[in-house]
């Protein structure tokens, strides 16, 4: 039987709390000081790092931020991220943006970033709710080791209006 490893006290209420990389530095780093401030610092350097590929890549998704790093734990050592790229957008990857779906999906890409690229399948597609549907893997972010209590996570938009609406080309 495996030991249940200890959580510490989330930074976020329960729920999704969509944010910018700025309030995720401000919850996740500022508050603290000494050694965990400079680990919680070079998680965040990590984390910005992956952001950037994002961008220059151009891929639209939903990242969901989770782990340790959004509690009150000193010295975590990674910052849990999923990737939730829609369907539609999978069918129709650039060349690059194929390549760093990929690298996210070896270990490590990114050093202290625990990354997963998944497809999200809409209500009508038949993929829908089946064991291939692993896009709604972001639904047991939020859970503490146990799985009883909720805490949040920080979500990341790409490629989406400020009301939360993807961008078509």
């Amino acid at each position: 039987m495996a030991a249940h490893k200890f959580d510490y006290p989330p930074l976020l209420a329960p729920g999704r709390h969509f944010m910018m990389l700025s309030g995720i530095e401000a919850l996740c780093v500022h508050p603290f000081t000494g050694q965990a401030r400079k680990r919680r610092e070079k998680l965040f350097y990590a984390l910005d790092e992956l952001v950037q590929e994002l961008l220059r890549v151009k891929l639209p998704c939903t990242a969901f931020v989770d782990g340790s790093f959004l509690t009150e734990k000193p010295d975590p050592s990674d910052v849990d991220v999923l990737i939730n790229i829609d369907e539609d957008v999978m069918k129709n990857l650039s060349v690059d943006q194929r390549i760093l779906i990929d690298a996210l999906n070896m270990e490590p890409y990114i050093a202290f970033i625990d990354s997963l690229a998944v497809t999200t399948y809409h209500r009508g597609h038949p993929y829908f709710g089946t064991a291939l549907d692993v896009g709604n893997a972001g639904d047991a972010y939020g859970l503490e080791h146990a799985g009883v209590w909720l805490k949040g996570i920080a979500v990341l938009r790409f490629g989406e209006t400020d009301v939360g609406l993807r961008i078509c080309r």
